[in-house]
């Protein structure tokens, strides 16, 4: 009966660390998208001013 109530605690601890590695995942991938748009921009800005 211990066992599976430790069994069960680190289910949950798990899934929370999943949880938060998704959302790291999805600001990685919120920042790439960001620093593309950012640099795209910058060489159109450039390309202009030339």
């Amino acid at each position: 009966m211990i066992n599976r109530n430790v069994h069960m605690r680190d289910q949950v601890t798990n899934r929370i660390e999943m949880i938060m590695q998704e959302s790291r995942i999805s600001y990685m991938h919120q920042l790439e998208e960001l620093s593309i748009a950012v640099l795209l921009v910058a060489v159109f800005l450039v390309g202009v001013g030339f």
